[in-house]
């Protein structure tokens, strides 16, 4: 079978949790069948490469990602332009994220075109949220969002909460979650050095950062994993409020999983997450997740409260008091025994079962 992915941000030049299950699903379809994923060329040199066992291809040069504080709609507008190139390989199957949108369309065309029965995997979805984000605008999004759920011959939800808002518009949709490599997480040391909290992901509002910033016990050190628009005023709050906090960026993933590994408890108090990967390789590390109760953070799903980590209001009070009652020891057990179905290997086989099934 030959398949091909459609995301603007390529694992491992751009982390997230998209990208990266692009990466781990691919890479183990690739053992058998072809697999083409078609992004922005973050990489020097030749425009294709392969990565893996698949094939990637840069169709135009990459653009910064966020403008301010938003995702640039001219980013997502270049990448969405450039998809033409897909057009001239015969594929069996092609994934396109749900995420800028745009690029969803040229590929429902291609997918028209070719033959090639287009799936759609959805992150999250938003709803009203977009007049949080764009304001007055915001109907636009909702719009755009509504008319992408319309393209795919298959949606695939990585989260059981996007499922359960994307069954309001569709009903014939899989579910096939976000996982861990769960034999190289076990191969990994930790690091030596230990930190009291840790937090992973791309510096935006909606990660809520410097709450956590603010609610750290006296004489607790911090440790900030990642980069993006938000770093300079978090970086300027960590001295106002006299918080020790280390800010890292650019490390492998062996890295980070050693840094997750030695601390104490991973904090993730996002507003909005479509799955929360990083959630996931914490607990699969035996480390517990302090995560928020909000309605669209779906990495609340993975948490057993009390048990492998919890679920707390977005204040900094609540997340303060379950930094000191969480209790690595005591909850390293449960921690990795919640991850244990999430295993890529079990999950790329249910993901080739839909694209089977549509072939």
């Amino acid at each position: 079978m030959n398949i091909a992915y459609i995301s603007d941000v390529i694992y491992p030049f751009v982390n997230g949790g998209a990208e990266k299950r692009i990466y781990e699903m691919g890479t183990r379809l690739a053992t058998n069948e072809e697999v083409h994923v078609f992004g922005m060329k973050w990489w020097q040199g030749k425009k294709d490469i392969d990565l893996g066992g698949m094939h990637l291809h840069g169709v135009c040069k990459p653009l910064n990602l966020y403008v301010g504080k938003r995702r640039s709609l001219q980013e997502a507008v270049r990448f969405a332009g450039s998809l033409g190139a897909v057009s001239g390989y015969d594929l069996d199957v092609i994934d396109c994220n749900q995420f800028p949108y745009l690029p969803c369309f040229p590929s429902k065309l291609i997918s028209l075109l070719r033959g090639s029965p287009l799936v759609i995997t959805w992150h999250e979805f938003w709803g009203d949220y977009w007049y949080q984000y764009l304001g007055s605008f915001g109907f636009l999004g909702k719009l755009t969002e509504r008319a992408t759920l319309k393209l795919a011959d298959k949606l695939v939800a990585v989260s059981t909460a996007t499922k359960k808002n994307l069954e309001r518009f569709r009903k014939d949709l899989a579910l096939v979650p976000n996982g861990v490599d769960i034999a190289f997480i076990e191969s990994v040391a930790p690091a030596e050095t230990s930190v009291d909290a840790l937090f992973v992901g791309r510096l935006i509002p909606e990660k809520n950062v410097d709450m956590l910033i603010r609610a750290m016990p006296a004489n607790w050190t911090l440790c900030i994993a990642g980069d993006g628009p938000e770093k300079e005023r978090l970086v300027r709050l960590s001295r106002e409020v006299n918080a020790t906090v280390h800010f890292v960026s650019g490390l492998t993933y062996r890295e980070l999983i050693s840094i997750i590994k030695a601390a104490n408890s991973l904090v993730l108090p996002s507003s909005r997450e479509g799955f929360g990967l990083v959630a996931l390789e914490a607990l699969a590390c035996g480390t517990p997740v302090i995560t928020s109760s909000a309605q669209n953070n779906a990495a609340k799903e993975l948490i057993d409260q009390g048990v492998n980590g919890f679920v707390v209001d977005l204040v900094p009070e609540a997340i303060e008091s379950a930094l000191l009652d969480a209790n690595k020891e005591q909850m390293s057990l449960a921690a990795k025994a919640s991850a244990a179905n999430f295993d890529w290997d079990l999950l790329c086989k249910k993901l080739f079962d839909v694209y089977r099934s549509l072939t």
